[in-house]
């Protein structure tokens, strides 16, 4: 047998070497930048002249710079919402499939969807008085989509509200509206039993049947009450109604407690559509949003910044999926049935789909986990240099399969940037592939202010920021408050308040006399910000929670930027800071902990716990300590490693922070109230 010669042996040997090497390194890396680094570099126009030496200069969209309109509509022939949803009606695809996902999966056909809005649209007008709104209360489901389209379609104010708005809040809201008709579900409906005489409603469309209990008579004694399918089936109105841009679309109210007065911010049409076009243009044209596109609403459909993903996707005549959930495991399981192309993820379910996988991934054998995450470090430092991986050895064998998980499809995920750790954006885009696109906006300003550049895959990662303005506003910074003393001159970057001016801006409150303040068009937030070099913008907190602290040396703390410092240990998944008062030197964390970092902790230290039980277990809370003043230190926060360990309490929970636990508020933001009483027993 002849043996083969040692030169062939050798260049073999070299040739696995080297595409060893290949696959290990320079696969993922060794393309050019998806996008030239100098476009990158300043996000912004700036203009070149500050109008007073107390803020900063205007920064505008590059498409859009100083002495250019700013964008009011996707389209110059469509001016509304309603022309924008009917010119789709029109020139719909005939088989194009709605799917729409509640307690079971329900498949709804354009056509379908059309005759239901017709026939509803037709019934509100008979029902509804002209100067009143129709409010929708209702979950995820066609149902939704359709109560919502014939309000759109006929004029009418639609007035969407979460349907986990506690009842005390709905009666405030109901009673301020003045709404005449309430579309809501059968088991809703049942909420509303106690205070229905209280309000204006004069009637209850009802999807489903009520029942023969009391709290059902008693709606039926108070109100009209008509089935929802009944007024769906009837004739389509005669004619279309006119709507003008400056007419209201829908009116946002944010949840409130009983004792306050209710805000109603009126979103114009023109508001709408300028919002649409801003997130539209943040798309380069290869990836414009068209018919074959999927929508997955994870977020309640009354949500702000949802409703414009459910506008976008109406007025391209998207299918659209809605399955509300904080869950992430829900959330995956739709997902891979439906393999959706965009979602707007909000900040709770975002944050528990990293946990999700990760919590998978570290269960991993010890050397195959030390492999993943070599190839993910490599992904990560390919999305810093500008450069999406195309096919790697990682993607084959790890990075796809999660893809798949959610679909395979996503290409596109939209997160609410100021509550979104930098981690779990980065987490996000390394491991799904998909553009993570972080936003900012409030209520007044139709939930959208910013945006994340497409290609700007390191925004939010290396410096944490929500994007630059969109092309429909532009945004300058003002000096706040002398006690907080932020201002447009701080160095090395301005500093302050938040204002924005543009079509996207609401300057009406419904049924009230007095106009949303505005200063020669510029609406002040309030919320305070940074300008960052290129151009991009940072929400570093509230009026509400900056907080004064002889423990800082600036006197004060902002609380929600010392939360995403905190953040950036692997160590938790959900923390909120506390601080007590001004001359205290105490500062109170309560975080859930990621349960497999105490696992493998706990292992390696030979010690006992039970996530269930963690207050049983005060190493737990010793050790996380310590891990958070390690991620203070490492995110400009030294001061923090100053503070006696002794006055840094932390208080573990068991549970990640949601709603049921009253740990979380429905908009992702943490309930400081609940945080504030389990750090006080600490402090007795």
């Amino acid at each position: 047998m002849a043996l083969v010669d040692p030169a062939t042996l050798l260049a073999v040997a070299l040739a696995v070497v080297a595409a060893t090497v290949y696959l290990y390194y320079y696969s993922s890396q060794a393309n050019q930048p998806d996008i030239h680094p100098l476009q990158l570099a300043q996000q912004s126009s700036v203009a070149s002249i500050r109008e007073s030496p107390n803020e900063s200069p205007v920064y505008r969209a590059k498409i859009t710079p100083a002495g250019t309109p700013l964008l009011e509509s996707p389209s110059s022939g469509l001016t509304t919402l309603t022309e924008a949803i009917r010119a789709t009606r029109n020139a719909h695809r005939p088989d194009a499939v709605q799917y729409v996902v509640a307690d079971k999966v329900v498949r709804v056909s354009s056509d379908e969807l059309a005759a239901r809005v017709s026939g509803l649209a037709a019934a509100l007008l008979r029902i509804s008085t002209p100067s009143s709104a129709v409010a929708i209360l209702l979950p995820a489901s066609p149902e939704f989509l359709v109560a919502y389209r014939a309000c759109i379609d006929t004029g009418i104010v639609a007035i969407p509200i979460p349907v986990a708005t506690p009842p005390a809040s709905l009666h405030a809201i109901l009673r301020h509206s003045n709404a005449s008709v309430i579309v809501t579900s059968a088991e809703l409906a049942m909420s509303l039993a106690d205070f229905v005489k209280a309000t204006s409603l004069t009637h209850l469309v009802v999807a489903g049947e009520l029942d023969g209990s009391a709290p059902a008579e008693a709606l039926r004694s108070a109100t009209t009450v008509v089935a929802l399918a009944e007024l769906e089936s009837g004739e389509a109105p005669e004619k279309d109604a006119v709507v003008a841009p400056a007419d209201s679309a829908y009116v946002l109210y944010s949840l409130c407690d009983a004792s306050a007065t209710p805000r109603g911010v009126v979103i114009t049409h023109a508001n709408a559509m300028a919002a649409v076009a801003g997130l539209l243009s943040n798309l380069p044209a290869s990836q414009a949003i068209a018919e074959t596109d999927v929508f997955l609403s994870s977020a309640s459909m009354a949500n702000a910044a949802n409703l414009n993903f459910i506008n976008i996707a109406l007025i391209h005549g998207c299918s659209i999926c809605a399955h509300e959930t904080t869950d992430a495991e829900s959330f995956a399981t739709y997902a891979y049935s439906f393999r959706p192309t965009f979602v707007y993820l909000e900040p709770l379910i975002s944050r528990d789909l990293v946990q999700l996988f990760y919590s998978h991934i570290v269960k991993y054998p010890k050397l195959e986990y030390n492999i993943f995450m070599a190839g993910y470090r490599r992904v990560v430092d390919s999305l810093m240099r500008g450069m999406k991986p195309k096919w790697s050895f990682w993607d084959f064998t790890y990075f796809r399969h999660y893809r798949n998980v959610i679909g395979g499809n996503l290409r596109l995920m939209f997160v609410d940037g100021p509550s979104t750790p930098s981690k779990s954006i980065e987490w996000l885009r390394a491991l799904h592939g998909a553009r993570v696109i972080p936003l900012f906006g409030t209520d007044h300003t139709t939930a959208v202010v910013t945006a994340g550049a497409f290609y700007d895959y390191a925004s939010a990662i290396d410096t944490h920021n929500v994007g630059a303005p969109l092309a429909c506003n532009e945004i300058k910074i003002v000096d706040s408050d002398a006690s907080v003393g932020l201002t447009a001159n701080d160095k090395p970057y301005p500093r302050g308040a938040i204002a924005v001016r543009g079509p996207n801006v609401a300057t009406r409150l419904w049924n009230s006399e007095s106009p949303v303040e505005l200063n020669d068009g510029w609406l002040e937030l309030p919320l305070y910000g940074e300008i960052l070099p290129n151009g991009t913008i940072d929400v570093i907190g509230t009026r509400q929670t900056v907080a004064k602290s002889s423990l800082s040396p600036s006197g004060h703390i902002l609380v929600e930027r010392l939360e995403r410092a905190l953040s950036a240990s692997r160590a938790v998944t959900d923390l909120c800071v506390v601080v007590t008062d001004s001359a205290s030197k105490y500062i109170g964390i309560v975080a859930h902990p990621r349960p497999m970092e105490l696992f493998a902790t706990a292992k390696s230290l030979k010690k006992e716990y039970k996530m269930k039980q963690i207050d049983d277990y005060p190493w737990c809370a010793e050790y996380i300590r310590a891990k958070l003043v390690e991620a203070a230190k490492a995110n400009h926060y030294e001061w923090i490693a100053d503070i006696p360990l002794e006055n840094i309490k932390v208080k573990l929970v068991s549970e990640p922070f949601s709603v049921a636990n009253n740990l979380a508020k429905t908009d992702g933001s943490n309930n400081r109230e609940t945080a504030k009483k389990l750090i006080n027993v600490l402090f007795k």
